[in-house]
């Protein structure tokens, strides 16, 4: 399983809290499916208005990726960090979270088509419509 990519001090102390860029169209339409699908097992919020909360995190970090702080305080981003969320959200582990923590090759390959997306959220975004 991977390492957390940061640790903070002050954690969210009862669910998970998943941070993404609130000025990204992409990421507000995921975000808001999230929301729903998820309510009250996973807290979804935009990195804007957070980032104080959490100086551990560098601001570079949230124009980068997703981040998952839990409440332990382990920080994951990217493609762990929506995997994880997604576990955190519905209280299943799923397919994918599994075979990203034990399928040699799977994280890199995962993590590869997370950053494509991430680069490129403007022509995801205008496939979704």
């Amino acid at each position: 399983m991977p390492a957390p990519r940061y640790r903070v001090a002050s954690p969210p102390p009862e669910r998970s809290l998943l941070l993404y860029d609130g000025e990204c169209r992409f990421c507000q339409v995921w975000a808001g499916r999230w929301r729903t699908s998820f309510a009250g097992r996973l807290d979804v919020a935009p990195s804007q208005s957070e980032r104080g909360r959490f100086p551990e995190i560098p601001v570079a970090a949230y124009g980068e990726a997703l981040q998952l702080v839990e409440p332990d305080g382990a920080v994951y981003s990217g493609a762990y960090a929506a995997l994880r969320a997604r576990a955190a959200g519905s209280g299943r582990r799923g397919l994918l979270l599994p075979w990203y923590e034990s399928v040699p090759g799977m994280a890199g390959l995962m993590d590869f088509g997370y950053r494509i997306v991430a680069r490129n959220r403007r022509v995801f975004s205008m496939l979704m419509r």
